[in-house]
């Protein structure tokens, strides 16, 4: 009877870590996506499904939130974009894009 016991505390345990494991490893996955990332250019672009040019040029008119880094008067300064404002971006454009379909 101990012996069975033991047994069965074990495949309770084993089963019980697993699924343990198992949904840490959903939640890491879940909140990974919350944490604010900055992206390149090109991270960027392939996040919103569009071309680095078109990043750019929405760069240069200013239409998109952005950073530049680099040397005051660079012609190539660095350019990043926070995910939180691109998302957020993207929610004002869904908004936009909406309310002109009505």
């Amino acid at each position: 009877m101990d012996r069975t016991w033991n047994a069965f505390d074990s495949a309770i345990r084993t089963i019980v870590s697993e699924q343990v494991t198992e949904f840490e490893n959903r939640l890491r996955a879940e909140f990974a996506g919350l944490i604010d990332k900055t992206l390149d250019v090109s991270e960027a672009a392939t996040h919103i499904g569009v071309s680095e040019k078109l990043i750019y040029r929405m760069c240069q008119e200013g239409s998109i939130p952005h950073e530049r880094y680099g040397v005051t008067g660079s012609k190539r300064p660095a350019i990043k974009l926070r995910l939180s404002d691109l998302e957020a971006w993207r929610a004002e454009q869904r908004a936009a894009n909406y309310k002109k379909g009505s």
